[in-house]
């Protein structure tokens, strides 16, 4: 394999070739063009690239993937490192499934075009916008960060925007495995978004995401941040590391920050912000909410002087809706219209999910809530909802942060009335371990939990057992259709248990 130093062209012609293809793209050429090699090289610095008899300028790539078993002809395969799976040792097998070129941070002996960097993930997401046409330069792409909140604030902002008569679409929880997926999927997202003719895209970034450098490549019209809460410090360490992950979305120049002062986080942020570019920054104060009126229905306030009516449920979603409407009164969207679109906003599945059975004599309630201030959040507004009793059902997630579980379980201790925890995605860990450390948690709170590892009879004996007028919160997995017991998938869906218990308490099956 020969060493080929990549020919070196003036800045003046690479901008050339990127203005050429995203003029392109704004022409509404619908087709997935390939790039050259060389193109991609361009926003790699600094980048060894290993030919065989060939030119950078002669090769062409069609997609990028880190993913072995899912290359396609013409691809870029990327060999990300990790703790468990190295991209380097599936390279041979990404060559022969097609892979065009390899992306790496050391030579293989794989007779492959290789471009050698000295971190595949720092230039990934630089790479993968390139090779996917540069699609967040032509939609408008909102990145929402923060402990809680994300999947509720990034699905209203979307389905308010289309209120206002654009098109919207979210990449987030609720779309895939990861919250924000690793760069390739992202661009590739991004860019069918375009092709489909989508204006919006709103983003869930993680903390994951941006240590990992997923978002890397995209640029935001507008940076929303919700709350900050203790979560993943099993991966972050502290707060502190938690906060300057959050923090490295708004220390991009482009994009307007919208940063809700709810909590210390946000105001720290804000005041960051404010030395840095005061100009390109909008706070958003909770008390500037009026006339708040909670139902087990939904909620109403006044937002600008304009009162709105809306399906979500608790003060918490009164926060996010108000984050929502004062990121698009940014982005210069007309107040009445925003008024309009936001009482328009559907629940989101799995966030303060009623669950409906007709002439039920109690209310069941699925959330997501798997962090100890969203499980606090929900079972306060879940007070609300009843002059009975609260009852509760989650366990914690296995391989996850273990510091949180007896947090959760002195949360639910001190506000609900009965207590049953149990098992929620354990992984590798053993079930009856997680429980036991939610439990100790408890010890001294107002109630003693039980414990049923089997989720499903947990679900089942809350909501026969409960009185009428009770309600029952399912916390825990929201949205999700499985249950990861080792490595297996179980389908297991909350919603869907909690319907049928409740079909067999009221007698309808």
């Amino acid at each position: 394999m020969v060493l080929a130093k990549p020919r070196r062209q003036s800045f003046l012609k690479l901008q050339i070739a990127r203005s050429a293809r995203l003029a392109w793209r704004r022409a509404g050429d619908q087709r997935m063009l390939p790039v050259q090699l060389e193109e991609v090289i361009a926003t790699c610095p600094g980048a060894r690239v290993l030919m065989k008899g060939q030119a950078p300028s002669s090769l062409a790539i069609s997609g990028v993937s880190h993913d072995s078993r899912v290359v396609q002809d013409g691809d870029l395969f990327a060999c990300i490192g990790g703790k468990e799976h190295d991209g380097h040792e599936h390279a041979l097998g990404a060559a022969k499934a097609g892979a065009a070129a390899l992306l790496v941070d050391r030579e293989l002996p794989v007779p492959t075009p290789q471009v050698v960097v000295k971190n595949v993930r720092s230039v990934l997401g630089a790479v993968s916008a390139c090779v996917y046409g540069y699609p967040s330069t032509v939609m408008k792409v909102l990145g929402v960060t923060g402990t809680a909140g994300k999947t509720t604030v990034a699905h209203a902002l979307a389905q308010a925007l289309r209120g206002c008569g654009d098109e919207a679409e979210v990449i987030g929880t609720l779309e895939g495995p990861h919250t924000t997926p690793e760069a390739p999927e992202l661009q590739k997202a991004l860019a069918e978004m375009r092709d489909r003719g989508r204006r919006w895209a709103c983003l869930e970034v993680s903390s994951h995401g941006l240590d990992y450098g997923r978002v890397e490549g995209t640029e935001f019209a507008a940076k929303l941040f919700t709350n900050l809460s203790p979560d993943h410090l099993d991966f972050h360490g502290d707060m502190e590391n938690y906060f300057r992950a959050k923090r490295r979305l708004f220390e991009r120049d482009a994009g307007v920050s919208v940063i809700s002062v709810a909590d210390e986080w946000g105001s720290r942020l804000a005041q960051e912000l404010q030395v840095k570019d005061p100009a390109s920054l909008v706070t958003v104060d909770p008390t500037e909410i009026l006339n708040t009126h909670l139902t087990a229905s939904g909620s109403s306030f006044t937002w600008r002087e304009r009162p709105i009516r809306s399906q979500l449920l608790g003060q918490f979603n009164v926060v996010n809706l108000q984050l929502v409407a004062e990121t698009l009164r940014a982005l210069d969207i007309d107040s009445d219209l925003i008024a309009d679109a936001l009482q328009k906003v559907a629940p989101i599945r799995g966030r303060m999910q009623p669950v409906a059975s007709q002439g039920s004599d109690i209310s069941v309630v699925v959330d997501y809530s798997h962090k100890p201030e969203a499980l606090r959040q929900a079972l306060n507004v879940s007070r609300t909802f009843t002059n009975q009793r609260v009852w509760v059902v989650f366990g914690a997630g296995g391989d996850r942060d273990k510091s949180k579980r007896p947090i959760m379980g002195r949360i639910a201790s001190d506000l609900a009335d009965e207590v049953i925890v149990t098992s929620d995605n354990p992984r590798s860990e053993e079930p009856a371990e997680i429980a036991s450390e939610i439990v100790a948690g408890a010890h001294g709170g107002r109630v003693t939990p039980r414990v049923i590892l089997d989720r499903a009879d947990a679900i089942e004996q809350a909501i026969m057992e409960a009185a009428p007028g009770d309600l029952v919160l399912v916390a825990g997995k929201g949205h999700e259709a499985f249950q990861v017991v080792g490595i297996e998938r179980r389908p297991f869906d909350d919603a869907k248990i909690s319907e049928k218990a409740l079909s067999y308490r009221d007698g309808t099956q």
